[in-house]
């Protein structure tokens, strides 16, 4: 037994997607925070009510599953659903359904929170998690790792740099989790990105960004199995690991 589950509408609209006129997956995020940041305000635990105690949310990893990005104009369901917790973390499910019930995109993302000022973990208070009627448990269930670059093989992989901008930083005073996908899809181009639909992306943050850095966008594809292209990213600051993600791909056969 899980937290109950809260469920919004939205229309897919046009600045929300890409060339392909279909829905980022940078957005696809947006969107999935969006609605849990909904159902904790209907909760009254709300950013305002948590910052108000210095403390915030900080996500760890994403699991995602993609059936199909839906398309501008579309109408579609965003669900959340707060799942289980311990003293230290916490794991909340997402989707994106059609209108007509059918699943589009499956979220599984781990959560922390941390002092807002000393920005280091801390206990998640138990009187929120029961807000989520979340349950709470010994262990988390833990997403897979993705598969990792070597640092060995970064001189030799592909890579393009990035600024920070002001405008990439959200109220919790680090980058918005959704520009890491940017970042790491751009580097493979136009071509590979038209012509290649990725179905699922395992991303795992290790460090908070801040306004300004210098970063390195690092990525390798590698070669197709069964139909599927699996590429591997990481982002670095002064050769930091900071996010890394394991993504896979299908070709477009429409």
């Amino acid at each position: 037994m899980a937290g109950a589950v809260f469920a919004e509408e939205h229309r897919v609209l046009y600045y929300e997607a890409d060339i392909t006129g279909k829905l980022t997956t940078a957005n696809i995020l947006n969107l999935a925070i969006l609605a849990s940041g909904d159902q904790s305000e209907t909760l009254g635990v709300g950013n305002a009510e948590i910052h108000a105690q210095n403390i915030g949310w900080v996500i760890l990893q994403y699991n995602i599953d993609i059936t199909r990005r839906p398309s501008v104009g579309e109408q579609i369901v965003i669900k959340t659903q707060a799942d289980h917790y311990n003293p230290y973390f916490a794991v909340r499910n997402f989707w994106l359904e059609t209108s007509q019930g059918e699943k589009l995109v499956d979220i599984r993302a781990i959560f922390t929170m941390i002092d807002m000022e000393a920005r280091k973990m801390v206990r998640i208070p138990q009187v929120m998690m029961e807000a989520y009627q979340a349950d709470k448990v010994k262990k988390i269930e833990r997403i897979p790792n993705p598969m990792q670059l070597a640092e060995t093989e970064l001189p030799e992989v592909m890579h393009n740099f990035y600024h920070v901008r002001f405008f990439d930083i959200d109220h919790n005073h680090h980058v918005n989790n959704a520009h890491y996908f940017t970042w790491m899809q751009d580097p493979l181009g136009a071509e590979f990105l038209t012509q290649n639909e990725v179905v699922n992306i395992n991303i795992k943050y290790e460090s908070e960004i801040r306004y300004g850095s210098e970063i390195n966008s690092y990525y390798k594809i590698l070669p197709a199995v069964d139909g599927i292209v699996t590429t591997l990213h990481q982002i670095r600051v002064d050769n930091e690991l900071m996010t890394e993600a394991e993504m896979k791909w299908r070709a477009v056969t429409d």
